[in-house]
């Protein structure tokens, strides 16, 4: 996935995103809205690419190419601790959010 397409599909998740929030009615305290529809958006590209590319590329490279083992590995990394980073910022906004949720009417 290049880096121009990652932008295209976390702008379009984005979008579905803040529209399925605009339908439930889901406002949040200050700014657990745009961290909800940034950080989600982006931890499902993220994963996706984790899935996709590095671990597909990580389980079929041949044992002696241990620099590219390296490099994969390393790319991982650096992948999950965004993946991380993002989730760690967007807890406090999503606990709202599956607060208000369970109080959403049936």
């Amino acid at each position: 996935m290049s880096d121009e397409s990652e932008v295209q599909e976390i702008l379009k998740l984005q979008t579905e995103i803040a529209q399925r929030l605009d339908q439930l009615g889901f406002l949040g305290s200050p700014g657990a809205r745009g961290n909800i529809i940034h950080h989600l958006a982006e931890a499902a590209v993220i994963g996706k690419k984790l899935e996709q590319e590095f671990l597909r590329a990580f389980l079929g490279s041949p044992m002696g190419q241990q620099e590219r083992l390296e490099e994969l590995v390393v790319d991982m990394h650096c992948e999950l601790m965004e993946l991380r980073d993002g989730l760690s910022e967007m807890e406090p906004a999503f606990v709202e959010l599956m607060n208000f949720v369970t109080r959403y009417p049936k």
